[in-house]
């Protein structure tokens, strides 16, 4: 059982080294590519994530179902938590995300859901489905709002 997490791990290492080597592409190719290289969208998102406050972001995921692969993975989190409690935490949040229908009828007038945001006092989840069963859960270490602020001053 100790090596399958060892593994994962390591996986876990080696798609934020591929990771960091597509970001370091993308800044080749804003400073002169010719454009035409088909970049990922899912890898520009987490690109422009880290680039407007990379001691924000905390990690990203994709998920399908209840498959999921975690594409970025701070290293001061990952080092905060255990095999077993990474996992955990990114089932529960993958069932979070499923748990948030895109269209709702008694919504209907407001379209389809396009992110829903989880403030918790150390950090913010934001989920963002590309239909019923899949997307993209993103964590952030939680900064001012003054939207939640001024609530749980005033209400809490």
């Amino acid at each position: 059982m100790g090596d399958s997490h060892e593994a994962e791990h390591e996986t876990l290492r080696e798609v934020e080294a591929d990771l960091t080597e597509d970001f370091e592409d993308l800044d080749d190719e804003a400073d002169g590519g010719d454009g035409n290289e088909s970049v990922n969208p899912l890898q520009q998102f987490i690109h422009g994530l880290r680039e407007a406050d990379d001691t924000d972001v905390r990690a990203v995921g994709q998920y399908d179902g209840e498959d999921y692969e975690l594409l970025y993975l701070r290293s001061d989190v990952d080092e905060q938590l255990d095999d077993e409690t990474r996992a955990a935490r990114v089932k529960s949040l993958v069932m979070k995300a499923l748990g948030e229908p895109i269209s709702d009828p008694v919504f209907e007038d407001y379209g389809k859901l396009n992110a829903a945001i989880r403030w918790y006092d150390e950090a913010v989840v934001a989920i963002y489905p590309y239909d019923e069963w899949s997307g993209v859960v993103a964590t952030f270490d939680r900064v001012n709002s003054p939207l939640v602020n001024l609530a749980l001053e005033h209400l809490d």
